[in-house]
């Protein structure tokens, strides 16, 4: 983990007072980011998008619940977010849920290789997915008016698949994934998965996708492996169709000095798997050396905690922290050997990034880009 990162994380041992000072000494004024949160000013379909921050917060709640068998909302949500969850989601939002609620029981007691941190995971893909959706006032940005077949690259526990084959009636579905979900009862017959490595070559002829999703595989797409991935992207897409991918960046923005130490080390352990850290400055010159045409990028900040002042912003950065809190519950067993520190210092490390968020007003980018297969 290197001398560095590991006085910072001695230093989170100490008391409170001692780490406010080392907080006030190292803090970055002068390189702050400053996030960008357009979306709240964009929003078409205000109804859809409380529906979407309902159902994460629910996801927490459900997590919270099992954890604390409390149940009470207020003894596991923060005042400022338990005051706008609402008690009732429309009956497609409920058919979904409960759909899920069955895929996860099924993973719990048919897969031999699911064990805790899988249902972890579960859940915190569940709630990352519907944050996503919250702020991005849908679950695509790119234009699309009647795919007849859609497609998404690594779709992990395929809650994105799922909502679009719902919403696309008429559309084929297709999720890939080297681990792809199992198909449920009540599942849509438009939906399907497929075991298929996205850094190999596509089970799917040329020119037969009207739309590709991605999200969220930097951490499986290694350097040299990214132009494969998008010369199959493009290979596979209709002339016409659209192609969108939305990656998170590997930092985050504003962090605290523990903070910091984690990302150290994180950066490290990239390096090592050969990812690609820059991805988000070299994806436009990929793409447009391909040939996709209307290439766009957005950017989407999302808080992480509650130190927004602005409502919508505060409950979002609540269900951030929450993801971001899981996250790093989940890396404790490989991070504990590898940074020869006890479980106890590194949940009270944990514990002083969780602090970190709110004083020094950290946020996540997403960086996503559409781009269209020319005609």
């Amino acid at each position: 983990m290197g001398n560095q990162a590991s006085k910072v994380l001695a230093n989170s041992a100490s008391s409170k007072k001692k780490r406010a000072g080392l907080v006030n000494q190292q803090r970055p004024s002068s390189t702050t980011s400053q996030g960008n949160y357009d979306w709240l000013e964009n929003d078409p379909y205000p109804n859809r998008s409380s529906d979407n921050i309902d159902a994460a917060i629910s996801a927490v709640i459900s997590h919270q619940q099992k954890k604390t068998r409390k149940t009470t909302m207020s003894s596991q949500l923060s005042p400022s977010s338990a005051m706008t969850a609402s008690n009732a989601f429309s009956n497609r939002r409920k058919s979904i849920s409960e759909f899920f609620a069955r895929r996860k029981q099924s993973l719990i007691s048919m897969s031999p290789y699911a064990g805790q941190d899988d249902m972890k995971e579960f859940d915190r893909l569940q709630r990352q997915h519907y944050l996503l959706k919250s702020t991005r006032k849908g679950n695509t940005w790119a234009p699309i008016q009647s795919p007849k077949v859609i497609v998404e690259a690594g779709t992990r526990n395929g809650i994105w698949a799922l909502e679009m084959a719902t919403h696309y009636t008429d559309s084929q579905v297709l999720g890939l994934d080297l681990k792809p979900p199992g198909l449920q009862a009540g599942s849509p017959s438009n939906l399907r998965y497929n075991q298929t490595d996205i850094t190999e070559s596509w089970p799917m002829n040329d020119n037969s996708i009207d739309f590709i999703f991605q999200r969220n595989m930097y951490l499986h797409i290694k350097q040299d492996q990214w132009p494969k991935v998008l010369e199959e992207i493009f290979r596979v897409l209709k002339p016409g169709g659209y192609v969108e991918l939305l990656e998170v960046e590997v930092c985050h923005h504003n962090p605290g000095p523990v903070q910091q130490a984690f990302e150290n080390f994180f950066k490290e352990q990239c390096k090592e798997l050969k990812l690609d850290l820059n991805f988000a400055e070299t994806m436009m010159t990929h793409l447009q050396e391909l040939g996709f045409v209307e290439i766009e990028k957005r950017v989407l900040d999302i808080p992480i905690g509650e130190w927004p002042s602005e409502g919508e912003l505060k409950q979002c950065g609540f269900i951030n922290k929450e993801i971001q809190k899981a996250l790093l519950k989940l890396k404790k067993d490989a991070y504990v050997p590898k940074w020869g520190i006890s479980p106890a210092d590194y949940d009270l490390a944990v514990n002083e990034v969780l602090d970190e968020f709110e004083e020094y007003q950290s946020f996540s980018r997403f960086n996503c880009w559409i781009a269209r297969k020319p005609l």
